[in-house]
């Protein structure tokens, strides 16, 4: 390529490659912090770097292919990727692990409290049921079961396609909560006889009513903000991470009784042994017979 072809060629990359994604990871956090407030900005980074790896993904492949159809062969086009800025190292690693994390906090935040909401809209009265608990406080009394079970699941079917760093969903829940237990400040607590435990206490012991209108004084609205959008992702984060674990070490699997594919694959392989050796027993064991056995 000449010279104007590789500016022509670096600056439609940046165009279609570049530019985009850094629009919409900033998209991303703007719009997210716009419908859900400031509490769970650093997990809309994270869902803003999911997906400007995977258009970075798809926007490279579509690149690739452009310059292939101008005879760029394929080392032509690694260097001018590297010497551009095109090619980033470490964009595979850090958009995994941007989507689990994101996989994590969707499940606890968004995938949660959506079944119970159904589950009380139409489930219940489908069935014939009634019940005179709210749905809201339904789900605070059971945050903890809301949570776990959906990102079980998905972490569990994640895993299967997109293993690789699927078990490290945990560090960055477990990151946010332990920066909220280091600088948590008891306002009710004395300067001369300070509670440690009572920064546990106001994140893992759940509240049990949701703040409204008639009962805000019944209820702490910021403590109930931190448990949902602090202690759930962490939750979820851990239950993902166990799914990861179970199809990583295939339970399910071993539990059903089905053929694991390693076990799959060495059968195969000491079969095709097996028929190789067979027949060369056959070859040579015709070979010893006189001829007219042979025949």
């Amino acid at each position: 390529m000449d010279l104007p072809d590789r500016t022509r060629a670096v600056l439609l990359g940046h165009l279609t490659i570049t530019v985009p994604a850094i629009a919409i990871t900033a998209s991303v956090i703007y719009f997210q912090r716009y419908l859900f407030g400031p509490l769970l900005t650093p997990y809309f980074v994270l869902n803003g770097l999911a997906l400007s790896w995977q258009w970075y993904v798809m926007a490279l492949a579509k690149w690739k292919a452009s310059l292939e159809r101008r005879n760029v062969r394929n080392h032509e086009f690694e260097n001018l990727a590297r010497q551009s800025g095109l090619y980033w190292r470490r964009a595979t690693g850090i958009g995994l692990f941007a989507m689990h994390t994101s996989c994590a906090e969707i499940c606890a935040v968004n995938v949660g409290p959506w079944l119970v909401f159904h589950w009380f809209g139409w489930v219940l009265p489908l069935a014939g049921f009634s019940t005179t608990t709210l749905a809201t406080n339904y789900y605070l009394q059971h945050l903890e079961v809301v949570s776990i079970v959906p990102a079980l699941v998905v972490g569990y079917l994640m895993a299967k396609h997109y293993g690789w760093l699927a078990t490290w969903a945990w560090i960055f829940p477990t990151i946010v909560l332990s920066y909220k237990l280091w600088t948590f400040a008891d306002p009710r607590a004395s300067i001369f006889a300070p509670n440690v435990w009572s920064r546990f206490s106001y994140y893992f012991v759940i509240v049990q009513v949701m703040p409204t209108f008639q009962n805000f004084n019944n209820s702490d609205p910021v403590r109930v903000a931190e448990q949902m959008f602090v202690v759930a992702p962490f939750y979820a984060a851990i239950a993902y991470t166990c799914g990861a674990l179970l199809a990583k070490w295939q339970v399910l699997e071993r539990f059903s009784g089905k053929p694991l594919p390693d076990a799959i694959e060495e059968s195969e392989r000491k079969q095709s042994a097996g028929g190789e050796q067979g027949s060369g027993r056959e070859s040579s064991a015709e070979a010893e017979l006189p001829p007219s056995l042979t025949c």
